[in-house]
């Protein structure tokens, strides 16, 4: 058997590709024990990281060697759950460590969203109402180490009281993170959703849930009021071990620059903290990583997510014969090969360099103003084929709100390929449970803001892998 793409030991955790010239199997080596397994082909030619997610994609589920004797379930409950992100890179991470993944709740306020999680993971209860509405009035005092609860918070609906009656091995949770964006004005640091994050050590303690992962943005360190130092906080003053992962997609080896923060807990009780950041990216990391088109080639000619496909607006602004619309760009681009940034002057007229705004005053007259500097330079601009894509956001439909034009066709780029960006097989089904389809809109803020699976899964392997007691 001929070993590809091996991967330097990083201390307690890492993984290596062997090829028999049939199946490509993935050697795995966490702190709880070495796991094997496998998907059909080869990997040839050291590329068995590439033909591995290839694999995913396409829906074949790795054959792996469950060991004898009953598989552990890890029961997991999401509160913001989305249409399901991060669960898959947990799903993925279970698969790999031996573990059969069992969603038991999922509650977001989004009952869209709740659907296509349902449809995916097969969740017990899916509750479509706010996290707020099951909790007691939780009162933290203090903030950052000192933060404590002034009483043990309690859960106080009957329905989920019933589903946690079994316990529940591994919390998952993905709270707003609009407030904490970059994209967004830092005076907006303290917007009052950012405080629905300590929701999530409140419902882990008042349902004693030993392993916690939280995911979102990596700005929600810089939130006004400290939330992610009191969650830390709340948690090491219950008994829990915490570790912070700053990860990059990209840095794993996936083809999208996108970067989330992780806060991982594991109960003492259960004898080792979490991995470190090190550990996860030393064991994981493929340099250089996979490029766009690399992941979406193969899709130039399918429909798009529900049967959606998507070009952009063409049309040019008529209320300002000056302005340059959509079609214009596009064309530019088709002159200019090799090139993914828009000159200055096509931009919009108002991010140029140089350029006069007329600005209002409280008084309402009219003021100019300079703009020193293009405000978003990488609006209407192109994908390096080459290179990962950027940052997914809720506007890859809009040239105008990003780089998000193809990197070989002069359009945006369609559902199916955002999805493939964040991670998800295409067997991933996005359908209401009625077996409507959802809404466009629906559609692009569930994929924009998702986790992309590769970081998920990295930080389910943080909290999984150093092993749980039976």
């Amino acid at each position: 058997m001929t070993g590809t793409d091996i991967q330097a030991v990083a201390g307690r955790l890492s993984q290596a590709f062997e090829s028999d010239g049939e199946y490509l199997t993935r050697v795995f080596d966490p702190p709880a024990g070495s796991r094997r397994s496998r998907v059909p082909g080869t990997g040839e030619d050291g590329e068995g990281h590439k033909h591995w997610w290839r694999q995913y994609w396409n829906g074949e589920v790795p054959e792996p060697d469950l060991r004898p004797g009953p598989q552990r379930e890890i029961r997991t409950a999401e509160i913001f759950c989305g249409p399901g992100g991060l669960a898959q890179g947990v799903k993925q991470a279970c698969l790999e460590l031996g573990y059969k993944f069992s969603s038991k709740l999922a509650i977001d306020n989004d009952s869209g969203a709740v659907d296509v999680y349902r449809r995916n993971h097969g969740t017990e209860l899916p509750w479509k109402r706010s996290i707020v509405d099951l909790l007691d009035k939780d009162r933290v005092e203090g903030t950052g180490a000192d933060a404590q609860f002034r009483y043990t918070p309690v859960i106080t609906e009957r329905e989920v009281l019933a589903v946690l009656q079994e316990p529940i091995d591994l919390l998952l949770a993905g709270p707003p993170c609009q407030g904490h964006s970059n994209l967004n004005n830092h005076t907006r640091r303290d917007d009052e959703r950012n405080g629905l994050y300590l929701k999530v050590p409140t419902f882990a303690i008042a349902a004693d849930i030993p392993m916690i992962i939280i995911e979102n943005v990596t700005a929600v360190v810089h939130d006004a009021a400290g939330v992610v130092d009191t969650a830390k906080g709340l948690f090491e003053n219950n008994g829990y071990y915490v570790t912070e992962l700053k990860l990059r997609a990209d840095k794993l080896g996936w083809p999208q620059r996108r970067g989330r923060h992780f806060l991982v807990a594991r109960h003492n009780r259960l004898g080792s903290p979490p991995l470190t950041e090190e550990e996860i990216t030393d064991a994981l990391k493929i340099d250089p990583p996979e490029s766009v088109l690399w992941a979406i080639e193969d899709l130039e000619d399918e429909v798009g997510v529900c049967g959606m496909t998507r070009q952009p607006n063409s049309r040019t602004h008529t209320k300002d014969p000056a302005q340059i619309g959509t079609k214009e760009r596009l064309e530019w681009f088709s002159g200019h090969p090799g090139v993914y940034d828009l000159p200055p002057e096509m931009h919009n007229r108002l991010h140029r360099p140089g350029e006069v705004r007329e600005v209002p005053d409280a008084n309402g007259e009219i003021h100019q103003q300079i703009v020193e500097g293009t405000t978003y330079t990488s609006v209407y601009g192109r994908m390096n084929p080459k290179e990962p894509a950027p940052t997914l956001t809720t506007g890859f439909l809009s040239p105008g709100r990003g780089r998000f034009i193809h990197p070989t066709q002069l359009r945006v780029l369609t559902p199916k390929e955002a999805t493939r960006l964040q991670g998800f097989p295409d067997n991933y089904v996005w359908e209401l449970h009625s077996e409507e389809r959802p809404t466009t809109s629906d559609l692009v803020k569930w994929i924009g803001d998702a986790v992309p699976m590769p970081l998920g899964h990295a930080a389910a392997l943080s909290v999984l892998a150093p092993g749980i007691p039976n």
